[in-house]
């Protein structure tokens, strides 16, 4: 299991006033989103994230909620994982997270 360490950031997006962690583990995109930034703190329960991550080149999307994951591995059918509709989308964030500075 990769720690926070292994991720970058936090860094806070003006445009859509959001804040991110972004890391590459595994050779995978990894980012974690929140409308806080302690919502990217380890263990912090209080603040919701969502954690968009690639798996052989398509994005998922795992919700957060009382400090857990909905799930721990992809599997058919598993309850409370969607794919992410908006790969372009998140390709061109996860690039552009590079160049913000940390907050």
């Amino acid at each position: 299991m990769a720690s926070y360490s292994d991720w970058d950031g936090p860094k806070y997006h003006r445009q859509n006033r959001r804040y991110y962690k972004y890391a590459t583990l595994k050779g995978e995109r990894n980012i974690l989103d929140s409308d806080e930034k302690r919502g990217l703190e380890s263990n912090n329960p209080e603040i919701l994230h969502d954690h968009f991550y690639t798996k052989n080149g398509q994005w998922y999307v795992q919700t957060k909620i009382d400090n857990k994951h909905l799930f721990e591995e992809i599997a058919p059918g598993i309850r409370g994982m969607e794919q992410a509709d908006s790969s372009e989308y998140l390709d061109a964030l996860f690039d552009e997270l590079q160049s913000l500075p940390d907050c």
